[in-house]
């Protein structure tokens, strides 16, 4: 058994402490102190502590780019991204390495966006990697930079997933470390953009 906190580990203690007092009681004393014993010792109950944190970085000269690498390296089951301009090479590479570990990584980018050269090289990385990525053109633009790792990290900010934004940019980038709460809430936000999107076409 597994609590999420200590406060429900706690109450579920003295739930059973008060259903199994009359019981206990009326057993014999030798069988009733064995009974009590393991109830002190609430053998296999097992107390997680889950924390949410966050951290924050900027470019071009505060972390930003590592922060996000950071991230995506940490992923172990999903990665969902959502962005407007999408060049990066190390990005790139972070989520092909993640795809060749075993995690399942989707993404969506504006259309417009990524029309040029150094996009389209990038996108076609992703795609022959067997990374599902989808172009939106449904808005003015696709304004939206996030991350979803695992359903329950969140990257975002004013981080677009390029060379500039790391390396010439005034940006920020935010992460919020395990609330699924709020991952949950990005995730119905990127499934509609995602399913609004067509796939990316290799040019190659």
């Amino acid at each position: 058994m597994e609590f999420s906190n200590v406060r429900g580990f706690s109450a579920f203690c003295v739930g059973v402490a008060i259903l199994a007092a009359p019981i206990v009681s009326a057993m014999p004393a030798e069988k009733s102190r064995s009974i009590r014993a393991e109830l002190l010792s609430v053998q296999g109950v097992r107390v997680r502590e889950i924390t949410s944190s966050v951290e924050v970085a900027f470019s071009p000269d505060g972390g930003a780019e590592a922060l996000v690498l950071r991230l995506i390296g940490s992923a172990e089951t999903t990665i969902r991204l959502a962005g407007y301009s999408f060049t990066s090479p190390s990005i790139v590479r972070h989520l092909i390495e993640a795809k060749r570990r075993g995690v399942d990584v989707a993404i969506v980018v504006d259309s417009k966006g990524n029309s040029g050269l150094k996009s389209v090289q990038a996108l076609n990385l992703l795609a022959h990697a067997g990374i599902s990525t989808r172009l939106l053109d449904r808005y003015a633009i696709h304004h939206d930079k996030y991350i979803v790792v695992d359903a329950k990290h969140v990257e975002t900010g004013s981080y677009n997933f390029t060379t500039s934004a790391a390396t010439r940019n005034s940006e920020n980038v935010l992460v919020i470390w395990n609330n699924s709460t709020l991952a949950a809430r990005y995730l119905r936000h990127w499934q509609s953009r995602f399913d609004q999107g067509v796939e990316f076409r290799t040019t190659y």
